[in-house]
């Protein structure tokens, strides 16, 4: 038999004798039938009933599976609800899905008020993708079981949204968030959320987020989820604050540091980035890392460091972004010979990279060298992009040069 989350959720057994159900009396009045009163199984069924259930439990499927086809082949007038739930036990545990499910679908409609029945059926709908057959068939089983164990509602609402059915699932989702007088399960609430996104319901899934976080403050994983909630519609600030909670209660991983100093930039804090980007990288780093790191500090005005995370940095690969930014961060603090000599380095890695012969020519420009400002310039005027600013820029330089 498949086990999952479901049946371990449900404490149920596929067993004869431990699973029952309700019968309607005569009279209109339902009441409580238990299977293991087995009277109306005749008595031929209830031997290979029993026969069927050792040798699953001897690891022989096999053999379970072959006694319930002869019986059913032998006595077609003896087939019973049970005898096709036992079959169906067997062709799943001997690995025949599709045959399992075809059982279970039998059984059930041989007596709607089985509730395992319904429940391995819903399981298994689960685990083959069958997430239409198993929201169905779980709902059926809560219905007519006497545990109403709310995992199984859960389970249901969860295949509704793997089906594309979320707004049928939300309804059932905030009934078990709301409802439980003891704090909902975190899943549950992830769930809730997920569908909310999937409907793109805001407002709805900011309250999900909110409910979730009032009773769950002390657990990361809640943070976390609540971190990539606000990520994903664009709630930045919050998603901050959301990674950074989560960090005070464990630890956050490096790729974690890096998308936290992501958001902080985004957010107009670049001292706060910086801090996460450095930690990010404190050991090591890729190239892309110490170079977010060194643009954040550079934003923030923090060119020590800055320059502490570029020289990391080239020393790994002396790329054209980095030789460009390096001249970027020279030329904000006007060391204009160290700017020109980064870009020159730039345009030296990277002949196509033509901000670098603008920026060389202003840096030329302002050390008064006429002939290196014009012939960066004549370079830059070879892009289209930069031919109207470089003309410009190249009579200023032949003006105040006096030519």
């Amino acid at each position: 038999m498949i086990t999952s989350p479901i049946t371990r959720a449900l404490l149920l057994s596929a067993g004869l004798l431990l699973a029952t159900l309700a019968a309607s009396a005569g009279d209109g009045v339902m009441v409580e039938r238990r299977i293991d009163d087995i009277s109306d199984v005749p008595a031929a069924a209830r031997l290979v009933l029993y026969t069927s259930q050792q040798n699953r439990e001897e690891g022989d499927p096999e053999s379970a599976v072959n006694a319930l086809l002869e019986f059913l082949e032998k006595h077609a007038e003896l087939d019973h609800f049970l005898v096709r739930f036992h079959l169906a036990v067997s062709w799943a545990q001997r690995g025949d899905l599709e045959e399992a499910l075809k059982a279970y679908q039998r059984s059930v409609e041989m007596e709607p008020l089985f509730a395992q029945g319904w429940l391995n059926l819903g399981e298994l709908g689960y685990n083959m993708g069958l997430y239409d057959v198993a929201a169905d068939a779980l709902t059926r089983g809560y219905e007519v079981s006497e545990w109403k164990e709310p995992s199984v509602l859960f389970f249901s609402a969860a295949a509704l949204v793997m089906d594309g059915q979320a707004e049928d699932a939300v309804p059932i989702l905030e009934q078990l968030v709301g409802s439980s007088e003891e704090r909902a399960k975190l899943e549950w609430h992830r769930t809730l959320i997920m569908a909310h996104l999937g409907l793109e319901d805001r407002k709805s899934g900011t309250a999900a987020v909110e409910r979730m976080l009032s009773q769950y403050p002390e657990h990361p994983d809640a943070w976390r989820l609540g971190f990539r909630y606000y990520a994903s519609v664009e709630q930045y600030e919050c998603a901050a604050v959301a990674l950074t909670v989560a960090g005070y209660l464990r630890a956050l991983t490096r790729t974690e540091e890096m998308t936290l100093g992501d958001l902080y930039l985004a957010v107009g804090v670049p001292t706060q980035a910086g801090d996460h980007y450095g930690a990010a990288v404190a050991d090591s780093g890729s190239v892309a890392s110490l170079e977010r790191l060194a643009s954040a500090h550079l934003a923030a005005y923090e060119y020590e460091e800055a320059f502490d995370a570029l020289d990391r940095a080239l020393q790994l690969e002396p790329t054209a972004r980095l030789l460009s930014l390096l001249g970027d961060l020279h030329f904000m603090q006007k060391n204009y010979q160290e700017a020109y000599d980064a870009y020159s380095r730039c345009a030296e890695a990277d002949a196509a990279y033509e901000r670098a012969y603008l920026m060389m020519g202003y840096c030329a420009m302002q050390l008064e060298h006429t002939g290196n400002a014009l012939a960066a310039l004549e370079k830059a005027v070879e892009f289209p992009d930069l031919a109207s600013k470089a003309h410009q820029l190249m009579a200023a330089v032949r003006y105040y040069a006096g030519q």
